[in-house]
C-alpha cells in the first residue's frame, strides 16, 4: 500500500536523505584514500624474552579500527617482541598513522618509553627506529586509546613496531588495533558561472571526473583535458568523484553556482 507523506513530512525526509547522502559521501572518501595494512609479521626477539608472545596478531591487520593483536611482556631480559605490519604498495609521501592502546591505563609518554617504531622496505629498516615521544602521539576522547602519527622520510612499505622490557608496567599488555598510509592528497574545487575548476595536488588532466546529485544519480561524466571543466547543471549541490589515471579515486562536495 502506497502512503502519502504530509507535504512538511516530505520536505523533512527529503532533507534527511540529502544529509545522509552528504554525510555517507564525505565519509567513504575519507576511508577511501587511507590504505591499511594488509599483511603482518610478528615474533620475539634478542636473547631471551621468557613468556613473551602475540594474542591474536592479524586483527591488527584490515581496517577493522576497533580489534587488536595484544603483545604480552613475560620476563624480558635482553629482548622483546615485534609486529610489523605490510602495506600492499612502496610509498614515501604519506602520513603513518598507527593506532595503539592498552587494556585499561591511561597512555602517556612515559608509559610508552619501551615501545619503538621502524619503518621496513621490503623486508629491510630504514634505519629510522625512534621511540614515543609528544610530537608522535595523539590521544582522543578515551584515555587508553591513542594514534602514533608521523610522516616517513624514506620509502616504505610496511612498519615495525618492538616493545621492549621498559614498559612492564603495561600489565593487560600493549595493544595495536591498525595501521594506515594517509596519502598526503589535496583536491579543492572551485566553482565560478557554472565552471569548475579543480586545485590541490592531484593530476588532473587525463583524470576522469563524475558528478553525483543529492539523490545520488550521476548527472556528469567527462576525461579532463586541464584542470577546468563545464559540466553544465544547474545550481546546488553536488557530490565529484576525481578518477586518477593510476586508478586512484577521491571525493568531495563541491557547491556548483
Amino acid at each position: 500500500m502506497k502512503t502519502n507523506l504530509p507535504l512538511g513530512n516530505r520536505l523533512s525526509f527529503k532533507a534527511g536523505l540529502m544529509a545522509l547522502f552528504l554525510f555517507s559521501a564525505s565519509t567513504l572518501s575519507f576511508a577511501q584514500n587511507r590504505i591499511y595494512a594488509h599483511a603482518q609479521s610478528s615474533g620475539v626477539f634478542g636473547v631471551a624474552c621468557l613468556g613473551c608472545h602475540i594474542e591474536n596478531p592479524l586483527n591488527a591487520v584490515g581496517y577493522n579500527e576497533d580489534d587488536y593483536s595484544t603483545m604480552v611482556l613475560g620476563t624480558a631480559l635482553l629482548g622483546g617482541i615485534q609486529q610489523t605490519l605490510l602495506f600492499p604498495d612502496l610509498r614515501s609521501d604519506t602520513r603513518l598513522v598507527v593506532g595503539i592502546g592498552t587494556d585499561n591505563i591511561p597512555l602517556s609518554v612515559q608509559l610508552l618509553s619501551g615501545v619503538t617504531l621502524e619503518t621496513m622496505n621490503g623486508g629491510t629498516s630504514n634505519e629510522d627506529r625512534r621511540t614515543i615521544d609528544v610530537s608522535l602521539l595523539k590521544l582522543g576522547a578515551i584515555p587508553n586509546r591513542g594514534t602514533v602519527e608521523f610522516k616517513p622520510t624514506k620509502p616504505y612499505d610496511g612498519i615495525r613496531i618492538g616493545l621492549t622490557g621498559g614498559v612492564l608496567s603495561l600489565g593487560g599488555g600493549f595493544r595495536i588495533y591498525y595501521a594506515y598510509q594517509d596519502p598526503l592528497i589535496s583536491i579543492i574545487a572551485h566553482s565560478q558561472n557554472g565552471q569548475v575548476t579543480l586545485g590541490g595536488n592531484i593530476p588532473a588532466e587525463g583524470s576522469e571526473v563524475t558528478l553525483f546529485n543529492t539523490s545520488g544519480k550521476e548527472v556528469y561524466h567527462s576525461t579532463l583535458q586541464s584542470n577546468t571543466f563545464e559540466p553544465r547543471q544547474s545550481e546546488g549541490v553536488y557530490i565529484m568523484n576525481v578518477r586518477t589515471k593510476e586508478g586512484k579515486t577521491y571525493s568531495r562536495k563541491i557547491i556548483i553556482k
